[in-house]
C-alpha cells in the first residue's frame, strides 16, 4: 500500500511516525473514513465536513477539505483501487507536556486507501450475532457524540466482550442504558412496518449511511421513529440490522442468543447500493 504521510507518498512499510506523537501517546487526534466504489468516493464531502468538525472540536489544524479530497483521490489512484476504503487520520503531532498541548509541533496527517476484501458482499449478507455490552457509551456531556476521535476505549472494551462471548460484535447502550449503536456502526430494529433507531439526542454518531437508510425505508412505506428506548424494547423486535459506510447494511442474526428474521435488511442493502451506484454514475 502507498500512503500519504506529512507531504510525502511512501510505501506503507517506510511510513514512520515518531514515538513522541501525541496520537500514539494520548490518542490526541481524529479520523474519518469513506467508501470508494467504481473508482469514485461516495459522498466524500459529507465525510470531510464531519472530519473538519471533529478537528475543530479538538482544536487541530486540518488542511482544507478540497486539498484532502485531492489527496484522497490520489491515494486511490496510486494504489490502483476501484473499490476500497479510505481513512484520514490527523493527530496533534509531537510535543507538549502530558495532556497539555502547548509546545506541540505541526500535526501529523496520514491518508491510506486499502482494498475491500473480495468476499465483503457475502460476509455482509451472512449477518452478525450480537451481544449487549456491559460497557456503556459515554454521555455526550463527557465525549461529544459527533467527535470521531482516536482511542475509543469504550468501543474496544465492548468488542472484547463480544469476542469473549463468541459473538461477531457488541451493541452499546447509552450512559442511562438506552439502545445506542455499535462500536463502529449505527443500529436499526423492526417491528412490523415500524423501523426504529436511536436518536442523536442519545449521543450516537450521525452516520452518513444511517441517514440514507432512513430515507430509503420511508420511501418503501416504513414508518421510521428516532428515539430513546430501553434494551427490553429489543425483546419483541422481529428484525435488526447495522449500517456503516464500508458494508452498507448488515443483518443481525441474533442478539444475546435470540434469533431474528432477515426479511428487510437484504432489500435495504440492494436499494442502498443501487442508490450509491446511480449517484456515482452521475457525479
Amino acid at each position: 500500500m502507498i500512503v500519504y504521510l506529512n507531504g510525502a507518498w511512501l510505501p506503507q512499510e517506510n511510513a514512520c511516525i515518531p514515538v513522541t506523537d501525541r496520537g500514539f501517546l494520548f490518542s490526541d487526534g481524529v479520523f474519518e473514513t469513506a467508501r470508494l466504489q467504481g473508482g469514485k468516493f461516495f459522498r466524500l464531502q459529507q465525510h470531510l465536513d464531519r472530519f473538519q468538525q471533529s478537528a475543530r472540536a479538538l482544536e487541530l489544524a486540518a488542511p482544507p477539505s478540497d486539498e484532502l479530497a485531492l489527496l484522497a483521490r490520489e491515494a486511490a489512484e496510486r494504489n490502483r483501487l476501484a473499490e476500497g476504503s479510505l481513512r484520514i487520520t490527523l493527530t496533534r503531532g509531537s510535543g507538549g507536556a502530558g495532556f497539555k498541548t502547548r509546545g506541540a509541533s505541526r500535526p501529523t496527517l496520514l491518508i491510506t486507501a486499502s482494498a475491500m476484501a473480495p468476499d465483503w458482499e457475502a460476509r455482509a449478507a451472512q449477518g452478525w450475532s450480537l451481544v449487549t455490552a456491559n460497557t456503556l457509551r459515554p454521555s455526550p456531556d463527557s465525549v461529544p457524540a459527533q467527535l470521531k476521535a482516536l482511542g475509543r476505549v469504550y468501543a474496544i472494551l465492548a468488542s472484547l466482550e463480544a469476542e469473549r462471548a463468541g459473538a461477531d460484535d457488541a451493541l452499546l447502550l447509552t450512559a442511562d442504558r438506552k439502545i445506542a449503536e455499535g462500536p463502529t456502526w449505527n443500529f436499526f430494529w423492526r417491528q412490523g412496518r415500524m423501523l426504529r433507531t436511536a436518536s442523536l439526542a442519545g449521543g450516537i454518531l450521525e452516520g452518513v449511511t444511517r441517514s440514507i437508510i432512513i430515507e430509503i425505508a420511508r420511501s418503501a412505506g416504513y414508518q421510521v421513529e428516532e428515539g430513546l428506548w430501553p434494551r427490553a424494547e429489543l425483546d419483541s423486535a422481529e428484525e435488526a440490522f447495522a449500517t456503516m459506510t464500508s458494508l452498507g447494511v448488515v443483518p443481525i442474526r441474533t442478539i444475546d442468543g435470540r434469533p431474528l428474521a432477515t426479511d428487510c435488511a437484504p432489500q435495504f442493502q440492494r436499494r442502498y447500493w443501487d442508490m450509491v451506484g446511480a449517484e456515482l454514475r452521475t457525479s
